[in-house]
């Protein structure tokens, strides 16, 4: 037992002696006297250079200081370079504060296209820039105040501390690898990581949203309270007919998404059924205003909208008066045809509901209508006072004293002929609807976009709902002896049927299944409820008594209001002087063509919006590199020792195997740093005793040329 500890004691002296401090100052070689220089008095050194006295390795052949020096930092020297950095650490927040300012300058201003450009441009180059000045002016601070705090005595952790955080994930990594979890710790990390708070937060200071602007405006419209040409005869038939005639049957054969939009195929807004806007249950507002959501679509009163011009780009906002046709039809009764060879017994020139000839025996509907006759009844209205030809043939166009007149409603038969067997028939109480519609029109360089987004009952002065332009015996007949002969009449393909059957059916051009011949005769008419016919069976009377309105085909497809001239047989021209609701009382009854109504026109226009709590974020992170930079200059000014700590020629001065001279003490690190940049060191292996060769090496910062490269699984001291 005692030779086992005996050895090991006698081992372990063995070792001890082998590790033994070597001291540099014998242990070196000696060199040979030839290279050596010596000092004068003033700069002796005990430190040797080995090297020849033109080698770019000799450090005596350098600019040293040949005297001792005073401790200062005066602007001589090289000391005009720390000025310079400190001024322009000083200025290096200056172009993210002005940014700032100039962000607040221009918060709600209008875009301005050159402006927007370069305030673009600085934010996008602040967010390059930013992180880049802050660890500038973050990192010198940490090194100034760890110089200071060198100065006036520190703990090694400290300072390790300071000179480890002069980046943003070094800082992070350094607390970590110390374990050092103190302030200074945590008033380095809160201050690294406002770096990437601020590069972040100027990318969201300034954005440009659009503004609205409101402004007054005007839109002209048709009226659709004028007077109608429907008559069987006419300049209607004669001039017109035949162009209603395509506009009609496009507007039938339209896609779905035309016929189920707000606006017709030209573009002009439709009116909706108020009744259908009734029944969706939207809750009725102030004056009786009921809003339309822009998700609900409504049945519409015709396949034609209601042309209107003078829109702006913008959203254009505007009231419009306007009336239709609205039917109450009963339950859909089936008969025999007549043996006497008549197609009907109801439907014929002399009644009892009229039409304006017998119906043909080929015919697969008819229409006749039964009522009192308006005109018999305001037989003032037809006379010489009268300043047209033909004012007769709308509501408006009756004395208003008829407005306390109580007026039997007519009754509008619809016949519909199975071959010579069947005759379905509906029966419809037709009213005239008068509404007040908002309408809202967005318009662009290229579209334009209409529908009405409220609406009420019209709060003008009218007359009874039941008279309506059927009530007037050149109307009824016209629609009658037109409407039927308004798309080709076929047995199997007939576009006004199919429309009733089935509105979106994309074979109505063609004989489809709900077609009168596909079904052996047997009537699809008959599964189409009351409802349904009331509203698709109206929706083509509106569209009839649109359509012969003073020269409205080329209204409907676009032609300038302007053309629109007074004439005798045609009514008022288009006023284009803005009316308010008093004018208009007097311009309907005028039979004015088309009026010209005040409107709300909004634009939008790009303003400049600042986020003020991303604004507060960057200016909190710009101040806190100014605060940087002053205390960088502050410490800089309170510490007269030159910069020592982060340079390797510092390291190099202190390590006992470079032999540096014992002068330059008021020089700085980078000062040294040019001096000594060419020298060749190495952290290696100086050992060279033959004690201690080849078994244990010295690593030491040294020249090159004294040490020799560590080798892996060699121990080292």
């Amino acid at each position: 037992m005692e030779d086992l500890f005996g050895g090991g004691i006698r081992s372990k002296r063995r070792i001890q002696t082998a590790v033994q401090p070597i001291e540099p100052s014998y242990q070196l070689p000696p060199f040979n006297p030839d290279f050596l220089e010596k000092y004068d008095e003033s700069g002796s050194s005990e430190k040797l250079s080995p090297l020849s006295s033109t080698s770019t390795q000799n450090l005596l052949t350098k600019p040293w200081p040949s005297r001792p020096q005073a401790l200062d930092k005066g602007l001589t020297g090289w000391r005009w370079w720390d000025s310079t950095v400190d001024m322009i650490m000083l200025m290096l927040p200056l172009p993210f504060i002005i940014l700032v300012i100039a962000a607040i300058i221009v918060d709600g201003r209008p875009v301005d296209g050159d402006q927007t450009t370069l305030l673009d441009q600085a934010i996008k180059g602040a967010t390059t820039v930013f992180p880049i000045f802050f660890a500038a002016s973050t990192g010198r601070a940490a090194v100034k105040y760890a110089t200071w705090k060198l100065e006036q005595g520190t703990s090694l952790g400290e300072l390790e501390q300071l000179m480890g955080s002069r980046t943003v994930a070094s800082t992070f990594t350094t607390q970590i690898q110390l374990r050092s979890f103190n302030l200074i710790g945590l008033v380095l990390l809160i201050v690294w990581s406002l770096s990437p708070v601020g590069s972040q937060s100027v990318l969201h200071i300034l954005s440009t949203p659009q503004k609205p602007h409101s402004s007054i405006s005007s839109v002209s419209y048709i009226n659709t309270r004028q007077q109608g040409y429907a008559a069987p005869a006419g300049a209607f038939y004669n001039i017109w007919f035949s162009t209603f005639s395509v506009l009609f049957g496009s507007s039938i054969l339209a896609p779905s998404i035309v016929k189920e939009s707000p606006m017709d195929s030209w573009g002009n807004f439709k009116v909706p059924l108020f009744s259908s806007v009734l029944s969706a249950g939207f809750p009725t507002g102030e004056d009786g205003w009921v809003s339309l959501p822009s998700n609900f679509t409504p049945t519409y009163s015709s396949l034609f909208g209601i042309p209107a011009q003078g829109f702006d780009i913008g959203t254009t906002a505007f009231n419009v008066e306007s009336t239709y046709i609205e039917l109450a039809c009963g339950n859909m009764s089936v008969t025999p045809q007549n043996a006497n060879g008549s197609k009907s017994a109801l439907i014929s020139t002399q009644g009892p509901f009229v039409s304006f000839v017998d119906v043909p025996v080929n015919a697969p509907f008819a229409i006749g209508y039964k009522g009192p006759d308006i005109l018999a009844i305001d037989a003032a209205s037809v006379g010489d006072n009268s300043p047209y030809t033909v004012p007769t043939t709308c509501p408006d166009c009756l004395r208003s004293d008829l407005r306390n007149r109580t007026i039997d409603p007519g009754v509008l038969l619809f016949e519909e002929y199975e071959g010579l067997d069947n005759i379905s028939s509906v029966s419809c109480t037709p009213s005239q609807q008068y509404v007040e519609s908002t309408v809202s029109c967005i318009k662009t360089s290229g579209s334009q976009n209409c529908r009405v987004t409220a609406q009420r009952l019209s709060k003008l002065p009218h007359l009874p709902s039941t008279i309506t332009a059927l009530s007037f015996p050149k109307a009824a007949l016209g629609i009658s002896a037109l409407l039927p002969n308004s798309t080709p009449q076929f047995f199997d393909v007939n576009l006004i049927e199919n429309y009733i059957y089935t509105p979106d059916s994309i074979a109505s051009i063609i004989s489809g299944e709900a077609s009168l011949g596909m079904n052996e005769g047997q009537t699809p008419l008959l599964s189409v409820t009351p409802k349904e016919f009331s509203d698709r069976f109206g929706q083509m009377l509106n569209t009839f008594v649109y359509g012969s309105m003073w020269n409205s085909t080329p209204y409907i497809i676009g032609a300038p209001f302007e053309g629109i001239e007074y004439s005798r047989i045609g009514g008022n021209n288009a006023s284009f002087v803005v009316a308010e609701t008093q004018d208009l009382v007097a311009m309907i009854q005028n039979q004015t063509v088309a009026f010209t109504v005040p409107a709300t026109l909004i634009t939008t226009f790009r303003v400049y919006k600042v986020d003020y709590p991303w604004l507060i974020a960057f200016l909190i992170c710009t101040i806190v590199m100014l605060l940087a930079a002053i205390i960088g200059v502050y410490y800089s000014r309170q510490t007269i020792v030159p910069d020592y700590l982060g340079f390797v020629s510092s390291l190099a001065k202190e390590s006992p195997y470079i032999r540096m001279p014992d002068v330059g003490v008021n020089m700085d690190g980078m000062d040294k740093a040019r001096l000594v940049k060419d020298v060749k060191v190495r952290l290696g292996d100086i050992a060279e005793s033959a004690e201690t060769s080849g078994q244990i090496g010295r690593l030491a910062f040294a020249r090159m040329q004294e040490t020799k490269p560590v080798k892996k699984g060699k121990l080292y001291i």
